[in-house]
């Protein structure tokens, strides 16, 4: 009987590690997942030249990132601060001519509106013309 209790108390923490482990493992991955929704803030840097609801901000911590945003007037310098959802990563050239990489993260409150912006931006979305189809 007491071997049995040991038994499965040892299952028990053997199992609790493996959540806790799995748990972690989830934290440190969704900091890399689309899809995630974070609290950014910071200052607008620059707009996207290929579409006007999107700009590169700089965050409090020095990061570069690509926002879009229902700008009801853009202006360089603006302080955002808002819920994002990730939503790819975008490529720009900075001022020294160098090719960067920037996450993209679209305003939880305009994500059904302009999701399309943030597909157009990234850099992984095919970039196809579509053709007329004929159906018969």
């Amino acid at each position: 009987m007491k071997l049995r209790i040991v038994a499965l108390l040892s299952a028990l923490v053997l199992c609790t590690g493996c959540i806790t482990t799995m748990a972690l493992t989830a934290v440190v991955l969704s900091n890399i997942t689309p899809g995630e929704k974070v609290v950014l803030k910071g200052r607008v840097t620059g707009s996207v030249p290929e579409q006007e609801k999107a700009a590169l901000m700089q965050t409090g911590t020095g990061d570069t990132v690509c926002i879009v945003y229902d700008f009801k007037k853009y202006k360089e310098g603006q302080r955002i601060k808002a819920k994002f959802i990730r939503g790819g990563l975008y490529k720009y050239t900075d001022t020294q001519g160098t090719e960067r990489y920037a996450p993209i993260f679209i305003r939880a409150k305009d994500f059904k509106t302009l999701w399309w912006v943030a597909v157009s931006l990234d850099v992984n979305s095919p970039q196809e013309e579509r053709k007329a189809e004929v159906f018969t």
